[in-house]
């Protein structure tokens, strides 16, 4: 601005303010205040003299004599549109950020959603194959037993009357027939072992502790392996499907120490307290490998961990396995739901 602008004029009707009324009425209530002391402080509004619209931070302050008085008014200001501009790029931009962070939230919550949709439906999947497989189990295990198990009894009968005949009559033929009924014999046990592997009647029978140990002493005389119990005698019944499900993770435990740990011993160890059960099976084997445990205990690895897994999510169940040189030990606990009133508290 030339000087005969703004020279003799009221600062506020200056022609940095023009066009701005209500920033002219501040000023003027700036400088009554400032004329009695009290300094003024403000981001304004200001026009350059080309209309070139610019921002200032603005101050007013009173200058005092030795006395106190107020003698002058010094203004300052300090061109911040620049700044201001920077700013507004940069809220901008903040904004457009948060923006894009929430849309990519948003999608990413989006996808978790449908990816836990998935987890649930495949777990409730995997829970259902495997009640079928252990349906289907206990069909082909009846089927056997009641079916080819009896078919085999009878031709067992018919060739032991067979060969008593044919030993009268002609004695080396009668050795012959002997040996047949002694392999059909022992196709009728294999055929009971393998019904009972599939579905233990003994299970539903007598309750989990006769079908550990029958399975245990089963699993001793085909192995070597050397199995030790440890079961309270009153441990008493739990429920139907808890017990099938402790009794394949046992199963499923032992037959992993006989193929991969090379241990010659294993123990099971079975109790249960408030309404806890705990099932902890050791061996002195190799152990697993620092990396193959990592594996397993991030749900990485065998489809024998991850089916014990499934078999005790409905149970609140919890596998931890621990593995050095001196063996492998798997401590699984779970809740009992609605154990019969004869269940054993150790």
């Amino acid at each position: 601005y030339r000087k005969e602008e703004v020279i003799g004029r009221p600062f506020w009707e200056t022609g940095w303010w023009r066009g701005e009324p209500e920033v002219q009425e501040k000023l003027r209530a700036a400088t009554k205040h400032a004329a009695q002391g009290i300094p003024y402080q403000e981001e304004l509004p200001y026009v350059w003299a080309d209309g070139t619209q610019r921002v200032v931070d603005f101050g007013l302050h009173p200058i005092r004599d030795d006395q106190g008085q107020v003698i002058f008014l010094h203004p300052t200001g300090i061109d911040i549109t620049d700044r201001k501009l920077s700013e507004a790029r940069l809220k901008k931009l903040t904004e457009n950020l948060e923006s894009e962070v929430r849309a990519r939230t948003k999608e990413l919550e989006d996808r978790n959603a449908a990816m836990l949709k998935q987890s649930d439906l495949l777990r409730v999947l995997s829970r259902r194959l495997m009640e079928v497989q252990d349906e289907g189990r206990r069909r082909l295990a009846r089927e056997l037993h009641d079916s080819a198990g009896q078919l085999v009894s009878v031709l067992s009968i018919n060739l032991a009357a067979v060969a008593r005949q044919v030993k009268t009559i002609i004695p080396g033929l009668g050795e012959q027939t002997e040996e047949c009924q002694r392999i059909v014999e022992q196709l009728t046990q294999e055929i009971r072992t393998v019904s009972y592997l599939l579905h233990p009647p003994l299970l539903e029978e007598l309750g989990l502790s006769a079908a550990l140990d029958w399975y245990i002493k089963g699993l001793k005389d085909r192995s070597g392996l050397d199995i030790h119990l440890d079961i309270p005698k009153k441990f008493g019944r739990l429920p139907d499907e808890l017990e099938l499900v402790v009794f394949r993770v046992v199963q499923e435990c032992l037959t992993n120490i006989h193929r991969h740990s090379g241990s010659k011993t294993a123990s099971i160890r079975l109790t249960t307290r408030n309404g806890v059960l705990t099932l902890e099976v050791k061996d002195q084997g190799r152990g697993i490998s620092a990396e193959k445990l990592a594996e397993i205990v991030a749900h990485g690895s065998g489809v024998g961990i991850q089916g014990i897994r499934e078999r005790l999510r409905p149970y609140e169940g919890n596998m931890r396995i621990q593995s050095g040189a001196e063996g492998t030990t798997i401590l699984v606990t779970l809740q009992v739901p609605g154990a019969r009133a004869s269940a054993a508290q150790v």
